[in-house]
Order: structure tokens, then C-alpha cells, then sequence
């Protein structure tokens, strides 16, 4: 007669597939511990982060920040390829525990005394701190460029917009004058205000409103620059010179558009076709930036030097971390030990 098989109790119990427990014990506590610290964070700057979501949405010089954060995580995400070739990441010292409390305490004395900028600036640092209690210095090394550029979602304070606006107003007037005369255009500047005489009455003065002096570009574009230069591998020279053209780009950038209008206001006639040649010539400003930047970056490659250092190959910038198998230890003249 037939013997029927035999049933194994443990196979009838609700205990998890063998991969899936693998994965669940491979999943390390510091993981979830930076997790829940990352949320703790976003809850208690929440408030914070809304009236930040206010202004990328109503103040057109900051909205690019919308996109910063996301951008950060990405460059997070990429740097932790790093691990894998180089120093473990471990718990910081105990001192870095104070850190983080006096982080969150300057915040607490900046919501007191009402400086709603420097209570909510203090959420960078509070997430460098929280890199460094939970992985040390291995960790805070790999990804301190993403939170650098967290600095990007931040407004300009009032001081410094106040500051810069003028001068930026005053250098696209000067410069778009300038372009324009050299056109054929024949313009006068008084003040902030283009006057086009042989334009028709209705279209014979441009202002360079503080809307229009190159802010909004300025702030646009050195965002996406320096994620450029983090995420893709470069000479360091080249990274620096690429960063520090963000200014005269930005400004280039915004000239071509107020010449653009002042050519538009000349040529055509009605205030529709005058607000639509001023919202087109805005809308090209970036891509006429980004060809710039595009055209820089070209230059730079007929100069030579793309070779970058092994040593410098994955510094604070590259994407695909390198394999370190037989064949690159052979390239280093030794013989790899099986």
C-alpha cells in the first residue's frame, strides 16, 4: 500500500521566504534611524517648509527651489556608491550629539526673537548634524555636496536681495543700452528707464523693473550649475571657472532678452503684442542660458585636461562608482592574490 507523504510542520508555518528575511536583516538600523531622524526633521520644520513651498510658487527669483530638494536627494543617492570602495560608515562621536542640540536650540531662539530666515537656514545644518551623528565622518564626506545644495531653496535675505537688486538693475540697463546702440537702435537711459525716440508714442520707454534685473536667472542658473558640476566628473579647474561664469552668464543672459523687448517695442505696435514679446523674450532667457553654458563647456573640452586624476575620479562629483577587480590592481603594477 502507498504511503502518503509526510507533512513538515515547519513548512505549514507563516514563517517569511528565506530571501525575503535575508533582506530584512540585511536592512541595517542606521538606515532606519537616519529615516525616522529625516522625518522627525520634516515634521518639526514644517512650517518652515510651507511658507518655503509658498515662496517657490508665488516669488518667480525663487522658483527653482521646488526642484532642490529632489535634486539633493538624487546627489545623495549617486554619492552613496562611495560606500562600496571606501571607508565603512559609522556612528559619530558622542560630541556630535551636542551638535545637533544646539542646532535645534539656535533654531529655538531665532523662532523667539521673530528671524523667520535664520530659523528656517538652521534646518542645513540640523541635517548635517543628523549625517554626522548617525554615519560620522565617512558618511558626512560622501554626502555633504547634497546638503550643500540645500542652500539653493533658500530665499536671499531681505538685506542682500536689496543689495544686489540695484546693481544688477543698473548693470542690464548700462549693457542694454549699450547692445542696442550697437544694433542700430538709438536709445537713452535715464535712470533704470530705456527711451526708444523714434519708437511709436505708446512704446517709446522700456523700464528695467526689479522683476527684470536677471535675479531670478542669476539664482536659476547657479543652482544648475553647481548641480552640474557635482554630478558629472570634471577637472577641478574647470568646475571652478564653469561655478564662476553663473554671474556674467546670467547677466549676458538677461541683456539679450531687454534688447529683444526694446527691439520688439520699436517694431511692433499695441500692448498685447508688447506683453507677449516680454513674456516670450523671459521664457527663452534659461535656454539661452543653458546654450551658453553649453558652448563654455565646449571651449573648456578644446583646451584639453578632461583627463581626471584617479585620485579625483569619484571626489565629491563623479556618478559611476569605479570596480576595484584584478584588472585595476594589475594597472598599478601588482600582481592581484587569488
Amino acid at each position: 500500500m502507498a504511503r502518503l507523504p509526510s507533512l513538515d510542520a515547519g513548512a505549514m508555518t507563516s514563517n517569511p521566504s528565506p530571501a525575503l528575511r535575508d533582506r530584512l536583516q540585511a536592512v541595517e538600523p542606521r538606515l532606519v534611524a537616519m529615516l525616522v531622524g529625516l522625518a522627525g526633521l520634516a515634521w518639526a520644520y514644517w512650517p518652515n517648509l510651507q511658507d518655503l513651498y509658498t515662496t517657490w510658487t508665488h516669488e518667480p527669483n525663487y522658483s527653482h527651489g521646488i526642484l532642490v530638494i529632489p535634486i539633493a536627494l538624487m546627489i545623495a543617492w549617486q554619492r552613496q556608491g562611495e560606500a562600496k570602495g571606501g571607508e565603512e560608515a559609522g556612528y559619530g562621536p558622542w560630541w556630535s550629539w551636542i551638535l545637533l542640540a544646539s542646532t535645534l536650540a539656535i533654531r529655538a531662539v531665532a523662532y523667539e526673537q521673530n528671524s523667520q530666515w535664520v530659523e528656517t537656514a538652521t534646518l542645513i545644518p540640523a541635517v548635517a548634524c543628523l549625517m554626522f551623528t548617525l554615519g560620522g565622518w565617512p558618511l558626512l564626506k560622501r554626502v555633504w555636496p547634497a546638503v550643500a545644495f540645500l542652500a539653493f531653496m533658500l530665499p536671499l535675505p531681505r538685506a542682500v536681495n536689496e543689495f544686489i537688486t540695484m546693481p544688477l538693475q543698473r548693470l542690464a540697463t548700462a549693457g542694454s543700452v549699450y547692445v542696442m546702440l550697437l544694433t542700430g537702435l538709438l536709445v537713452q537711459a535715464q535712470g533704470n528707464i530705456i527711451v526708444v525716440p523714434d519708437a511709436p508714442p505708446e512704446s517709446r520707454t522700456l523700464e528695467v523693473a526689479q522683476a527684470c534685473n536677471g535675479l531670478s536667472m542669476l539664482m536659476t542658473l547657479a543652482a544648475t550649475v553647481t548641480a552640474t558640476i557635482i554630478l558629472f566628473p570634471l577637472p577641478n579647474w574647470k568646475r571652478l571657472v564653469v561655478f564662476a561664469s553663473a554671474i556674467p552668464i546670467a547677466l549676458i543672459s538677461n541683456i539679450i532678452r531687454i534688447v529683444a523687448t526694446g527691439w520688439c517695442y520699436y517694431l511692433m505696435r499695441g500692448d498685447s503684442a508688447h506683453k507677449l514679446a516680454h513674456d516670450w523674450a523671459g521664457y527663452l532667457m534659461m535656454p539661452t542660458a543653458l546654450i551658453l553654458v553649453g558652448l563654455e563647456l565646449l571651449v573648456l573640452s578644446w583646451l584639453g585636461g578632461d583627463e581626471v586624476p584617479e585620485e579625483q575620479q569619484r571626489p565629491i562629483f563623479a556618478i559611476i562608482p569605479q570596480e576595484a577587480g584584478p584588472a585595476a590592481v594589475q594597472k598599478k603594477g601588482r600582481v592581484p592574490e587569488l
